[in-house]
């Protein structure tokens, strides 16, 4: 991604604000575990990452939108040669305008950020923005929700508001180098997996299997999105199983959910094999139910179509090919057996922000139908990401690693 997709990003944001706003966003800090020191992975905040390309810890962007025109900030801690000597090179002020765009004059070090903002409240500025990213009451607070409570106590003629839904509006359309990103990690997980068919085994831990895919991706020198799942028997039935702890038998079905990260845009790619190279024909007659479904729903994906419309399409086919599979009699057990949506918004963030409720083009979803069988010890989930166009939908992953055939042939022992 080049700096002029940040200046961008920019530019749209601050056209949407009033006039006598301002923004701050941080990128956040990296986790301390227990009584560690702070050598823990880092992971910038997403919604920052976007406005600048930085993905160092504890950096603010300020912009400020005034009846005199815009202005961006950006305050990194200043270089420090004895904490460099510890933990590397540290941000500077010529890298990160590089990075963001924001010209150099514009970087500035940490000390003066308090002094920057107190000024614009003061001269006027009656509204101040800030990423709450809360998901739950417990979470623990962020920097942003500290200072927001700073400026609500020393600024109380200030209006704070919440960034996060403009943002999420932006991010909803990908660009053509976003879309770049996701199929390119799309592209190493597809192979990472296959390395994983060639060489794991029944009769080894879940955790294995996961490892010989991890292993891959490492040495291709990406990070993975998320956490992997590798489920097999009766664990696939539970959607966020991730213990991976489990000795994987002959004859059951392993189910894998997972993807790699290129650029911070993650890929979110599902598959179901059976652990010993063959399906039975029960599992072949439950997975192509699966299979079916997932073409159902990715044809929905056509910009003005209703969201909720392919998640309906799965539905009301199985009320019938469950019925056939003698899996229900009443159409409302359908939802015993499948029991989430076919498809959330992918980019930054595995399951990233996204405000339309009708397709439009530039969004990347996944469309991932599964169906759980825990009485027979089956879960089946199959998962692609789609690009939707001023047409067809494109899927930037297709039929790799989707039809029985290719995997059994790739896993024949």
């Amino acid at each position: 991604m080049t700096a002029e997709f940040y200046t961008d990003n920019r530019k749209k944001l601050l056209d949407q604000l009033d006039e006598d706003s301002m923004v701050l966003l941080h990128s956040g800090f990296a986790p301390v575990k227990s009584n560690d020191q702070d050598m823990h992975p880092f992971s910038v905040n997403r919604n920052f990452y976007y406005m600048t390309g930085i993905d160092t810890q504890n950096v603010w962007l300020l912009l400020a939108k005034t009846r005199n025109g815009a202005r961006v900030w950006l305050f990194i801690d200043e270089p420090d040669e004895e904490i460099i000597k510890w933990n590397g090179k540290m941000l500077t002020r010529e890298r990160a305008s590089e990075r963001s765009g924001i010209k150099s004059g514009s970087v500035l070090y940490m000390q003066d950020f308090e002094r920057y903002a107190a000024n614009y409240l003061s001269y006027g500025l009656t509204s101040v923005y800030f990423s709450f990213d809360r998901l739950s009451m417990t979470a623990a607070s962020t920097r942003a929700e500290e200072f927001a409570r700073t400026i609500r106590e020393k600024f109380p003629m200030a209006q704070i508001k919440n960034v996060a839904p403009l943002i999420a509006s932006l991010r909803s359309i990908k660009t053509p180098e976003e879309v770049a990103c996701i199929r390119r990690a799309g592209d190493v997980t597809i192979e990472a997996l296959r390395q994983m068919l060639r060489t794991a085994r029944p009769g080894e831990y879940e955790y294995q299997w996961a490892a010989d895919y991890e292993h891959y991706v490492a040495r291709s020198g990406l990070r993975h999105g998320f956490e992997t799942i590798a489920a097999s028997g009766g664990n696939a039935v539970m959607l966020h199983y991730a213990d991976n702890d489990c000795v994987t038998k002959d004859g059951d079905l392993l189910l894998v959910d997972l993807g790699a990260e290129y650029g911070y845009y993650s890929a979110d790619i599902s598959r179901t094999f059976p652990v010993g190279g063959k399906f039975t024909d029960r599992q072949k007659e439950l997975y192509g139910i699966v299979r079916e479904a997932m073409e159902l729903a990715k044809d929905k994906m056509r910009p003005g179509n209703p969201t909720k419309e392919s998640n309906q399409a799965v539905v009301d086919f199985y009320k019938k090919a469950l019925r056939t599979a003698k899996l229900i009699t009443d159409d409302s057990d359908v939802r015993k057996y499948y029991y989430h949506g076919v498809s959330h918004s992918l980019g930054l963030d595995t399951h990233d922000p996204c405000s339309r409720t009708e397709y439009e083009p530039g969004m990347v979803i996944t469309c991932e139908p599964g169906l759980y069988v825990a009485e027979e010890g089956i879960g089946i989930r199959l998962e692609n990401d789609i690009l939707v166009t001023d047409g067809a939908p494109e899927d930037l992953v297709g039929n790799r690693l989707l039809e029985i055939a290719e995997i059994e042939e790739l896993m024949a022992r």
